[in-house]
């Protein structure tokens, strides 16, 4: 009998080998450039733009991606809403379309809440709290109400879904109202979330590693990384500990 193990080990360590070796002189290029940038003092340059950059654009920052993102997600709402108030009973299509149409404004509504939040502690830091926490807080209201729509429009369409936003627990709520088959595609998203996640965070340790060189940060950022990137790694090998108990189990 062949071993398929080492087989497959054989033919995927050249391309392995290979990749490491090319992202290494990369690496080394990009390191070279960057040290040569920052002994030219363009990271002095490029912080101070920054900062005038920031300043200025951190109080318009809320209320520029509540009225453009927040807007659109509304406007995704009320066109759900007219289709659902319009349906005949029989038409699936057209309820795919209403909850397709409502799966894109909580993503709105996601990109919302962190570009709130950078906004908001660049405000911090630019000395504009008080300025900006009213717009901070009437933004999170509009928002908080835009995903009470929501779920509340999901569960006319789904009578079988429960759960309030308003609830602490809604997530776990939600969840234990879902079929099978919506917590298999639920699995599946998180899965991919997962796989994105993990290598966004290797691509951002390389970035500011090399970066370091030149606006001499320090190890902060990079530690901030490799805590999310650890607590993903933890979180889901506990839960595959836990789920393969529980099946065991049964």
């Amino acid at each position: 009998m062949r071993d398929n193990v080492k087989r497959d080990n054989r033919r995927a360590l050249p391309k392995y080998l290979l990749t490491l070796l090319l992202f290494g002189l990369l690496g080394g290029v990009l390191g070279f450039f960057t040290g040569v940038a920052g002994a030219a003092g363009v990271a002095e340059t490029v912080r101070q733009a920054l900062d005038r950059v920031l300043a200025v654009c951190a109080p318009w920052g809320i209320v520029g991606s509540a009225v453009v993102l927040l807007g659109a997600g509304w406007y995704l709402y009320a066109a759900a809403k007219r289709r659902f108030a319009a349906w005949d009973g029989e038409d699936e299509d057209a309820m795919d379309a209403a909850e397709q149409q409502l799966s894109w404004a909580l993503l709105l509504t996601g990109l919302v809440i962190i570009l709130d939040f950078f906004f908001f502690a660049a405000s911090i830091i630019y000395d504009r709290f008080l300025q900006d926490l009213i717009l901070f807080l009437a933004a999170v209201v509009v928002l908080v109400v835009l995903q009470q729509k929501i779920v509340d429009l999901e569960r006319r369409i789904n009578p079988e879904k429960r759960g309030s936003v308003y609830d602490m627990k809604f997530q776990k709520t939600w969840m234990d109202s879902c079929d099978e088959a919506e917590r298999a595609q639920i699995g599946q998203a998180c899965y991919r979330a997962y796989m994105v996640g993990t290598k966004v965070c290797i691509f951002l340790w390389v970035v500011l590693l090399i970066l370091n060189f030149v606006f001499d940060f320090g190890l902060l950022p990079i530690a901030a990384v490799l805590v999310i990137w650890g607590v993903m790694q933890t979180a889901y090998a506990l839960e595959c500990i836990r789920l393969s108990k529980r099946k065991g189990e049964v």
